[in-house]
């Protein structure tokens, strides 16, 4: 029994394909057997991103009636890869012959812990069905507006189609896990306010430029920079998934493809047709016929807005001096910092992750935990030079 796991995204370019690549490859370094379909019908970038050449393709599962083992490509990495087609029309417009065509040829595909798919972006029906067929989605997402808002409208597609499976988010390009964990907040509570989802986290990948020279060199950052911070959060997504082995669901291969077919309408007239789908996502594109719609994109701005202003005071308190000085952010054990004018503390209480009141000389004030980009931990107090703990200087004596 196999683990089948749809990796997608409201919109492209959120860095899903390589989530998906070094996911594999994450999973495969522990000693799990793994497949890779690239199911971006007609954009596939696995074979770009891995610096591969393929004789065949999906395509030619589906429009010659080659047999998959014709097509795999075995052990690249340890991961086994089912290459897509890039820039064929064709693959955009599959016919139902062609759809079960495609199943068919799947039927062999046995054997593995894990089928990760990495679909494309999009409410195409048969793009929409990898979702639907899989018992578990990784929702892809970054800080950014655009991100969410077409997230959301995916989630909502799920939802009208009574998707019975679990979806989990994964927030990429997050400049550092308290960020990341806080656009993840403001997504899941629109979530949960509109749809009533429950919307578990996976986790958070950094950005990190040693991915993006990691893809420019057509490479899996996981081997390339194993010890980078985007390959390690990739990792912990890795680890979270084996310890959800015991209540994840698993299926055979030929329950997969006919949960699939259903899902993508072929025999069975009961099924929404793709237009059921775009006249969704049209009232999405509609604030003024939509009501929740207008106030999610006012929420995102207020986000986007508050975590802009929260990195750009983060970035002052790590370049502080470590002189004393009026106005102070002070770290406990490590002397005081600038801030240049005042301690901005509702910025600050935003982004800590934990907190403590302590007392001194009969004054109280909340201690803040603020994570590192490096993973570190860092204590703050906020206050004033009225209430500082330094102990007083000696009063001079008259001779």
């Amino acid at each position: 029994m196999t683990r089948f796991i749809c990796i997608t995204s409201g919109k492209g370019g959120v860095g899903k394909t390589s989530i998906a690549v070094n996911l594999a490859v994450q999973l495969a370094q522990r000693g799990k057997r793994v497949c890779l379909i690239d199911a971006d019908w007609g954009l596939a970038n696995v074979n770009v991103m891995l610096k591969l050449q393929p004789q065949h393709t999906l395509e030619d599962m589906i429009t010659s009636g080659l047999s998959l083992d014709e097509v795999l490509l075995r052990n690249v990495q340890g991961v086994d890869i089912i290459p897509g087609s890039s820039g064929s029309e064709r693959m955009m417009a599959l016919t139902a012959e062609q759809l079960g065509r495609l199943a068919n040829a799947m039927q062999d595909l046995d054997g593995y812990d894990f089928v990760l798919i990495d679909s494309s972006s999009g409410i195409a029906r048969n793009v929409l069905a990898l979702s639907l067929a899989c018992p578990e989605v990784l929702m892809v997402i970054t800080p950014e507006p655009t991100s969410m808002t077409d997230a959301y409208a995916l989630l909502k597609l799920l939802h009208a189609e009574r998707y019975q499976g679990r979806v989990q988010v994964v927030v990429n390009h997050a400049r550092n896990h308290t960020v990341g964990r806080h656009t993840y907040d403001k997504f899941r509570e629109v979530v949960d306010f509109y749809l009533q989802l429950r919307l578990p986290l996976l986790g958070m990948v950094q950005e990190d430029e040693r991915m993006q020279k990691a893809v420019l060199a057509q490479q899996a950052l996981s081997t390339r920079n194993p010890e980078s911070p985007a390959a390690r959060d990739i990792g912990s997504l890795a680890g979270q998934l084996l310890l959800e082995r015991d209540s994840a669901e698993t299926l055979d291969t030929e329950t997969f493809w006919q949960r699939y077919l259903v899902a993508a309408g072929v025999g069975s007239d009961s099924q929404p047709t793709e237009s059921d789908a775009t006249e969704v996502l049209t009232t999405l594109a509609e604030p003024e016929a939509n009501e929740e719609v207008a106030e999610l994109e006012q929420q995102i701005e207020t986000l986007t807005t508050q975590v802009d202003a929260l990195i750009n005071e983060v970035t002052r308190l790590r370049q502080g001096r470590t002189d004393a000085t009026r106005d102070s952010v002070v770290p406990l054990d490590r002397g005081r910092r600038v801030l240049g004018s005042c301690c901005p503390e509702r910025w600050v209480a935003e982004l800590a992750s934990d907190y403590e009141i302590v007392g001194v000389n009969g004054s109280s004030f909340p201690i803040y935990a603020l994570e590192q980009a490096d993973g570190n931990t860092v204590r703050f107090a906020c206050h004033s030079v009225d209430d500082a703990h330094e102990a007083p200087e000696p009063q001079s004596t008259s001779s």
